[in-house]
């Protein structure tokens, strides 16, 4: 190998590792971003030397200490995936200033939803803004129980949604749950349905060694200070190292107790 070639050789490791990367995930919510972008420590210049967007080469001659990128104007649609991909030298690293600007909101808008004859719970939303889970909660004993989660399409047009529910005898109450950074709650009306199952009482209020249901049912069961110490689905519930006493069981759509003897 001839010294030339190692010169050109080195000179290209050189260029390697004095660039670096700077990867960003995020959703186009409509917002533009704005970028800092520092001084080099080594050179007399500004620190980005690229911006690539979904692989898409943002075109600028990043001679400025910050700059804003017009998102909308590059075609990207409403809650589209963004991935950042910002090329710079030496250690001084850039940043997106409102980094918010590209985080999924829970904006949905529910237009329709029912539960079928099949129990599950289907639901159609638009308005989507980036990809947050949304949580099936129940109104069970006194409370909003969450039930189920799906991941949420995140893109503004219609979208479907379909999953299995735990349907009581009664009236069955349900909404739907969605959170995003803010941590502020967004929740849906009230979805109805009328079930057509008997109701589920308990069996025996007297315990030795099985707490039995009428039929299989989702339950909890708390000791008298409300710590909760069996929590399942079944017709019944064995009890071996259960210390003697009163309990209380939320089963069905309904809240009582038994004695452990």
């Amino acid at each position: 190998m001839n010294f030339r070639l190692i010169l050109v050789f080195f000179l290209f490791i050189s260029t390697i590792a004095s660039s670096q990367e700077l990867n960003i995930q995020g959703v186009f919510t409509g917002a533009n971003v704005y970028i800092v972008n520092p001084f080099t420590d080594s050179e007399d210049r500004f620190t980005i030397e690229s911006i690539f967007i979904n692989d898409k080469e943002y075109i600028n001659d990043f001679e400025s200490s910050a700059f804003e990128i017009d998102l909308a104007h590059m075609g990207f649609k409403l809650g589209q995936d963004l991935r950042f991909c910002i090329r710079y030298k030496d250690s001084i690293m850039p940043s997106i200033v409102n980094i918010e600007a590209i985080k999924a909101l829970s904006s949905f808008e529910m237009k329709r939803a029912f539960v079928d004859k099949d129990q599950f719970l289907n639901w159609k939303c638009s308005n989507e803004v980036g990809s947050l889970p949304f949580n099936v909660q129940q109104y069970r004993w006194n409370k909003w129980v969450t039930v189920g989660q799906l991941r949420g399409v995140g893109t503004s047009g219609v979208n479907n949604y379909r999953i299995k529910v735990p349907v009581h005898s009664g009236k069955n109450m349900f909404r739907i749950h969605q959170v995003d950074y803010t941590e502020k709650d967004k929740y849906s009306d009230t979805i109805q349905y009328k079930s057509k199952l008997k109701p589920i009482y308990l069996v025996n209020k007297k315990v030795k060694r099985e707490l039995k249901f009428s039929a299989p049912t989702q339950f909890q069961i708390f000791d008298l200070f409300g710590n909760l110490i069996y929590d399942g689905y079944g017709a019944e519930v064995r009890f071996d190292d259960l210390i003697p006493g009163k309990y209380y069981v939320n089963f069905d759509n309904t809240i009582g107790e038994f004695i452990k003897e």
